[in-house]
């Protein structure tokens, strides 16, 4: 019995370590370290797919590409969530 016990407390250990929806994320995309780009400049940014839906309605690949068109559109494109909008 003892051992049956031990097996499953490890199981649900290990269930909530390796499961993905219980990592927290953060509930803001922190653009702060971001600089808005002279007219002209192209943005360069990793390929990381972690989508972000904007308060715009478009969806942005990742935080980078987020965080450059907040920048650009002087802090009036806002963070909704994490996903695809």
């Amino acid at each position: 019995m003892k051992t049956a016990t031990s097996l499953l407390v490890l199981f649900l250990a290990f269930a909530t370590i390796f499961d993905t929806k219980c990592v927290i994320q953060e509930e803001e995309v922190d653009c702060s370290h971001y600089e808005k780009l002279p007219p002209g400049e192209e943005i360069i940014c990793y390929k990381i797919y972690a989508p972000i839906c904007g308060s715009d309605g478009k969806t942005y690949p990742n935080d980078c590409f987020f965080c450059y068109e907040v920048k650009r559109t002087d802090d009036k494109l806002k963070f909704v969530h994490f996903g695809e909008c």
